[in-house]
């Protein structure tokens, strides 16, 4: 964006909603000055004749210099449902490689092969499927003498397929390349073993994986939008600059330099997830999770899903109908908002937070407290965006989080509540970026609160919660297995002081610990639950206990 500019928008256009914020300059600094969200289905400038009538109604002067805001310049993101592949390996180490590869780039893998597991007419069948964009096939390098005979196998049987589909590409990876006499040369893409090389690297199967999602986004973008239809779909144009959940990568890595703090960023939508970590020097991890979208594709034929993410909801419903809504929730999921559809994708979120966790690459806070070594340790502030965040008061979403994404320690929560970050991700000049998130990060980020996670109180022993602020100093219980919620506005900083007989686990083992918190909308949470959380096998036992520690969190709740 360059400095003349008077005002534009960010739209944010997913599978569910469409978002938009109206930024404006005034005094000198970039302004959010409006933001909603509406069904995907209703189009853009709808939305955006929505937010420049509001602004002046408010005021009429605010934008009067600003010409006609059709003309207004536009920074658009867009997420699009995640591409199909087929992986098959000569082992299941090797398909294991190939699953946390395109697992954390946003792959939906809708089979896995190895010879010794090979149907063929299902194989057949998916292969046949117009859906599926890419096969990959992997083997050791070299080839070991075992995998010979099944790696002749799948790729004869996989080329006799893709000589019939010259749109499909086939990756080799590994030794894998020694069979490509089977394949059709064209459609061929050659990538080195995960084992062998760095993700970063020129060659890596990761930087292919991570290209070919964003090539063929942008294809199936330009076919919907041909094909037309009431939900649109990404722009042609779709790639690295207009992905919304690359730019939020992007986005958090630039916030994290301009706050100079360690931020974790998570998204979750309706077709997948996003997670990443930056600190000041850049992205330190980063995952694309297609599973961990608020109802994924495959939940519509398989009960696995709807039960799992059954067990995450605290709605009082036959398992029939249950699974009913949670396939309306994927099919509709702007309807049945009011009431206990509110429960209900508070439910699918957290099942989608879990699932996003599991995939998370690299060591996590959780296995270090069941070994007892330190962790990484929390981050400094947590960002959550997506609309799966966007029917629920503060606090419940911050206990949302806390349920799921387990950090010993204190965090700061805040929310993208106008869903801005994506968007601005999407600018190719980082400069940009970071002047207009030095500008907004006041008015982008809502502020949640703080969460102390402090396990390691045994059960019927108690500690002491000391909060010190420039208000004065109350002192508070520690129960053990509690999540209590400490009252601190927005704006005030605080000094959290634990003590206990116990060793309290914080990222450490300490008797006394003293952390920095600061207020929100949802205040203090203080979590002595244990670490990982652990959950009753019983579906009803479960649901009680989950709706024991939200229900006191919703206001006005009556259901």
């Amino acid at each position: 964006m360059t400095d003349p500019s008077p005002a534009f928008f960010t739209v944010d256009a997913g599978g569910a909603t469409t978002a938009a914020a109206l930024i404006g300059r005034l005094a000198g600094r970039w302004r959010l000055l409006a933001a909603g969200a509406v069904p995907a289905s209703i189009a853009t400038d709808v939305l955006l004749a929505d937010l420049v009538g509001r602004v002046n109604a408010a005021d009429d002067d605010l934008l009067a210099e600003a010409g006609p805001w059709q003309q207004w310049a536009r920074v658009e993101s867009r997420t699009a449902p995640p591409p199909s592949v087929l992986l098959a390996a000569t082992s299941e180490a090797r398909l294991q490689e190939l699953e946390l590869t395109f697992g954390d780039a946003g792959w939906r893998v809708v089979l896995r092969v190895t010879p010794d597991h090979l149907a063929p007419l299902t194989v057949a069948r998916v292969l046949l499927d117009r859906h599926l964009t890419v096969v990959a096939i992997a083997a050791g390098d070299p080839v070991e003498q075992g995998e010979r005979a099944g790696l002749a196998d799948l790729s004869a049987f996989i080329g006799s397929f893709a000589m019939r589909r010259p749109e499909l590409r086939v990756v080799l990876v590994g030794g894998a390349v020694s069979e490509e006499a089977s394949l059709p040369p064209a459609q061929i893409l050659r990538a080195r073993s995960p084992a062998v090389v760095a993700e970063g690297d020129e060659g890596s199967l990761a930087s292919l994986v991570e290209r070919l999602r964003l090539e063929t986004v942008a294809g199936n973008a330009s076919d919907r939008t041909q094909a037309g239809g009431d939900v649109p779909g990404p722009p042609a144009e779709a790639g690295p600059a207009g992905d919304g959940r690359v730019g939020f990568q992007r986005a958090v890595a630039s916030l994290a330099a301009v706050l100079d703090l360690r931020i974790e960023g998570v998204d979750i939508g309706l077709d997948g997830g996003t997670h990443v970590l930056a600190g000041p020097m850049g992205i330190e991890r980063r995952a694309i999770r297609a599973d961990a979208g608020l109802v994924p594709l495959d939940a519509l034929d398989d009960e696995r899903w709807l039960d799992q993410i059954a067990g995450w909801t605290t709605v009082h419903e036959d398992g029939f109908a249950l699974r009913d809504r949670i396939r309306n929730l994927r099919l509709a999921p702007w309807r049945d908002a009011a009431g206990d559809g509110s429960l209900l994708r508070v439910g699918a979120a957290r099942a989608a937070l879990d699932r996003l966790g599991r995939g998370w690459a690299g060591p996590r806070e959780e296995d270090a407290a069941a070994s007892g070594a330190a962790g990484s340790g929390a981050p400094d502030l947590l960002v959550l965006s997506g609309g799966a965040f966007a029917v629920a008061p503060a606090p419940v979403v911050a206990l949302t989080v806390l349920d799921t994404l387990r950090h010993p320690g204190g965090v700061a929560l805040a929310l993208d509540h106008a869903r801005v970050l994506a968007p601005l991700g999407t600018l190719g000049d980082e400069a940009d970026r970071r002047r207009i998130l030095t500008d907004l990060a006041d008015d982008l980020l809502a502020p949640l609160g703080s969460a102390i996670v402090a396990g390691g109180l045994r059960g019927g022993r108690r500690g002491t919660l000391r909060l010190t602020s420039e208000g004065g100093t109350s002192v508070l219980p520690l129960v053990a297995g509690s999540v209590q919620v400490v009252d601190l506005p927005p704006g005030i900083a605080a000094t959290a002081q634990l003590e206990s007989a116990d060793d309290l686990w914080v990222g450490v083992h300490a008797r006394s610990v003293a952390i920095d918190v600061v207020g929100g909308l949802g205040g203090l949470l203080v979590d002595t639950r244990e670490t990982p959380l652990r959950l009753p096998d019983r579906a009803e036992r479960r649901r009680q206990l989950l709706e024991s520690w939200e229900r006191p969190l919703w206001i006005g709740g009556d259901w």
